[in-house]
């Protein structure tokens, strides 16, 4: 009876969180951070910021991200590039492999940085004959509220999966800029 009833208070913990996904005007899903960092100069938390995505390969590996803009003058870097949110089989080993396409900004000040996690949308890409499909964040989180069933279930495991991945991103971001390079002092 115990587990039984954990398991609805897991579920439900889950179902809100995922449902409550607050998004910008533009649709989009957005997680800004600011971190403070006294003794940094902007100087330096901008160049931080500048390798601190070098190596990031997401929480499967299959994560890409490039440096789409950079000023040294007002301290600014983005980031754009996607994650995965998995596979969902569909019919026999056929089935779409998930991304989410982000865009990571920068802005770095003396002594602080803000760190700007935007998902615009999820793209699916089918395994077998390589057709995409992309939809907004805001309309996958509106079909998630709509779905019924083992639908909702996926849906929920999925919007969990993308919040838990910018997270992810915006934490490593966090942590760099507060560490810096560790060669800084071999």
């Amino acid at each position: 009876m115990k587990k039984i009833f954990l398991l609805l208070v897991l579920f439900t913990c889950i179902n809100a969180n995922a449902q409550d996904i607050e998004l910008t005007e533009s649709g989009a899903y957005e997680k800004k951070v600011v971190v403070v960092v006294d003794s940094a100069k902007a100087i330096v938390l901008f160049e931080r910021a500048m390798i601190a995505l070098s190596d990031w390969t997401g929480p499967d590996g299959k994560a890409k991200a490039g440096i789409d803009y950079q000023e040294k003058e007002t301290g600014t870097v983005i980031y754009k590039g996607f994650f995965s949110l998995g596979f969902k089989n569909v019919f026999l080993g056929g089935g779409w492999n998930r991304y989410a396409d982000f865009v990571l900004k920068v802005r770095c000040k003396d002594g602080k940085a803000q760190v700007t996690v935007t998902v615009p949308q999820i793209t699916a890409v089918h395994n077998r004959n390589g057709m995409k499909s992309s939809a907004s964040t805001a309309q996958c989180v509106q079909a998630v509220k709509d779905a019924k069933g083992k639908k909702h279930e996926r849906g929920i495991a999925l919007l969990n999966d993308l919040t838990s991945t910018v997270d992810g991103l915006a934490s490593a971001m966090v942590e760099r800029l507060k560490k810096g390079n560790d060669d800084d002092d071999f």
